[in-house]
């Protein structure tokens, strides 16, 4: 009997999705296995799930139904009400710049984030500004390519 290759790689990243949850206790190991997470999709979502959408890797962390709450949608501001972008701490897991929006989502001292003008920043201490309105509290750790400018 011959394997069905689909079949198989549908099982497989099914199994490590199991596995995924226990595995990945940091927002950094979460970004690196993103690839795993579904994209986000109306319906009922649980604190503790994690999804991607608009170029990020997101935690609910209050639960919420889209049949309730129709507006919470990625790009809707109800969106931050219940979901926190995810923050990676080294060059190989920034992400899109996300503007902060309380507590939840706060970028901390060592995180990295990729700028409007390209560039990646180090955050070097705790805050809920950009580079542009809090310079003192970020590191720029790569120079975007000539002619880019800070938005």
């Amino acid at each position: 009997m011959s394997m069905d290759p689909m079949a198989a790689l549908s099982s497989a990243i099914y199994l490590a999705r199991l596995q995924l949850e226990a595995l990945s206790d940091t927002d950094d190991k979460r970004i690196r296995a993103s690839g795993l997470y579904r994209e986000w999709a109306p319906g009922e979502h649980r604190a503790g799930e994690h999804y991607n959408a608009e170029g990020q890797t997101w935690e609910c962390f209050a639960d919420y139904d889209n049949a309730v709450y129709p507006d919470v949608r990625p790009g809707e501001a109800a969106w931050h009400t219940f979901n926190r972008p995810l923050h990676g701490t080294s060059p190989e897991t920034a992400r899109p710049f996300a503007p902060v929006q309380g507590a939840h989502d706060l970028y901390r001292a060592g995180e990295y984030m990729i700028w409007t003008d390209g560039g990646m920043y180090r955050c070097l201490r705790d805050t809920n500004f950009s580079p542009e309105d809090y310079p003192a509290g970020w590191e720029s750790v790569s120079k975007p390519e000539a002619g880019a400018e800070m938005e």
